[in-house]
């Protein structure tokens, strides 16, 4: 996902990035040239053009997408859609990066996974026509999202069988970071847990390097929910992998690390 961010930013608008889990410690980065974009008149028609399974639609599909879409922002911490509610859209990131959570409220809360940049979700409850299985919360300082209608998908989907395919990818891929998510929290000792959580954000530069920028947005409290545990280990756990030279803090915000470590 880093090498991912590392290509949007260093190569602005020339590539859709598709990333994928394709087996244990196996990942799959595919680039697709985009095409339209010199057409595309708004930020929303930009942004959906990001999107992997929507970039592959024809611009006049992309603008229909754009007329029916909904911004929403929120700030660290906030409930973007709370679980078991009726929210009959498929969400997609532009901002910042927001998570699945369980708990919260009386609970400890626990981040089951990230959303990052142009991934989408709410594709499950989409097919089910489903409540929302999980909260989905802000897990940067800041992040904003699209929000497109079930019917207005349903409706394209009819004509492009292509979108319900790429719908039926990024489910399962969703269910391949579940199923690690869980995985791991109960066989990893903490520091693996941890190690986890921030290996997403280490770039593939070799070394102590600047980490993804969004992590030095993400507080303790959050690396703890995330790894499944609390603060004070999350805190005991990240000093032992300062002590390894795996990461570096600087004002209290972890802003290097080294992802061979």
């Amino acid at each position: 996902r880093a090498l991912s961010q590392r290509i949007t930013q260093d190569r602005t608008d020339r590539f859709v990035v598709e990333t994928r889990r394709i087996a244990s410690r196996v990942w799959q980065l595919r680039l697709t040239p985009r095409s339209g974009e010199a057409t595309e008149r708004s930020s929303l028609q930009q942004h959906i053009g990001r999107c992997p399974p929507f970039a592959a639609l024809d611009a006049g599909v992309r603008d229909e997408l754009a007329a029916a879409a909904l911004w929403q922002t929120g700030r660290r911490g906030q409930t973007l859609v709370a679980d078991n509610v009726d929210w009959p859209f498929i969400g997609m990131v532009t901002e910042g990066v927001v998570a699945r959570a369980n708990g919260g409220g009386r609970e400890r809360e626990r981040i089951l996974y990230e959303i990052f940049p142009y991934e989408l979700f709410g594709v499950a409850e989409y097919f089910d026509r489903g409540l929302k299985m999980a909260r989905i919360a802000v897990f940067s300082k800041t992040a904003r999202i699209l929000k497109v209608p079930w019917d207005v998908v349903s409706r394209i989907a009819a004509r492009n069988p292509e979108l319900t395919h790429a719908l039926g990818v990024v489910m399962a891929q969703r269910v391949r970071l579940l199923a690690d998510a869980l995985s791991v929290q109960g066989s990893l000792p903490i520091l693996g847990r941890i190690a986890r959580v921030l290996l997403p954000y280490a770039m593939p530069d070799r070394g102590l390097v600047p980490a993804a920028t969004a992590l030095s947005t993400i507080t303790q409290s959050q690396i703890a929910a995330a790894g499944g545990t609390v603060k004070e280990v999350a805190a005991r756990a990240i000093a032992e992998l300062e002590s390894r030279k795996a990461l570096r803090r600087e004002h209290g915000h972890i802003r290097y690390l080294d992802r061979e470590v």
